[in-house]
């Protein structure tokens, strides 16, 4: 079946989809599945957060190129508060960003560093350089992180701090986007999502890779299984 089937146990929703052989021009029968899990960890009766984890898993009958990712949106100061340019937005532990091509909206192939730049968003603001960025944020930036590792990539928080979720993965890469083309859709209570009222955090592989030399290897061959992992952890203080 193409369509999503759902399992559900415990504290684990289990999600099932089968995208048939030329799907949007795509090679192969891909099946995937994504494991959801909610979890809390503690040591010593103390709650030291909860978790919110994403496994991603996906096998292919023919070799075919793959880059599964989650786009959600966030306003860590309320779904309803307007503009998001007030959260504060840290990237951990970054090679740079990947520069975007004007015309095509696709990366040009390079790294570039990002001290000095609007780009070096280190418990920044996100407000703060928007506005020398063309378009706003729409980038993806490089993690450090070994592959396989299920490391810190970001955190996003409430622009007086008390609310916080930090995004965990083992991808290469994360995509900023600062909700450059929101229009006014309605949302939850009627609230009307303007541009910059949400900042989407997408864990993933560098976009274009399939096409761009030194970029980290995005095709699933046959036989193989593809495994990635993002997690949220949502904090408070």
């Amino acid at each position: 079946s193409s369509g999503i089937n759902a399992e559900y146990g415990g504290n684990t929703l289990e999600f099932h989809h089968m995208q048939p052989d030329g799907t949007d021009g795509y090679p192969g029968n891909l099946n995937i599945t994504v494991k959801v899990n909610i979890r809390t960890k503690s040591s010593g009766g103390r709650i030291k957060g909860t978790f919110l984890s994403f496994d991603m898993t996906a096998t292919c009958d023919q070799k075919t190129p793959i880059n599964l990712t989650l786009h959600p949106y966030f306003n860590m100061d309320g779904h309803d508060a307007g503009s998001a340019l007030d959260n504060q937005l840290t990237i951990f532990d970054y090679a740079g960003y990947l520069p975007m091509d004007p015309d095509t909206i696709i990366p040009t192939g390079e790294i570039l560093p990002c001290k000095g730049t609007p780009f070096n968003l280190d418990i920044s603001r996100i407000g703060d350089y928007i506005h020398d960025v063309p378009g706003g944020y729409d980038h993806t930036f490089a993690l450090c992180a070994k592959d396989g590792f299920v490391v810190p990539a970001a955190e996003i928080s409430s622009k007086d701090n008390k609310y916080r979720i930090r995004i965990l993965t083992d991808q290469p890469g994360i995509h900023v986007y600062s909700g450059n083309f929101l229009d006014g859709a309605k949302g939850k209570d009627g609230a009307v999502y303007e541009k910059n009222s949400g900042i989407a955090l997408e864990a993933q592989n560098f976009p274009n890779a399939v096409n761009t030399p030194g970029f980290p290897n995005c095709i699933l061959n046959i036989g193989e299984e593809y495994k990635r992992n993002i997690t949220f952890s949502f904090l408070t203080q």
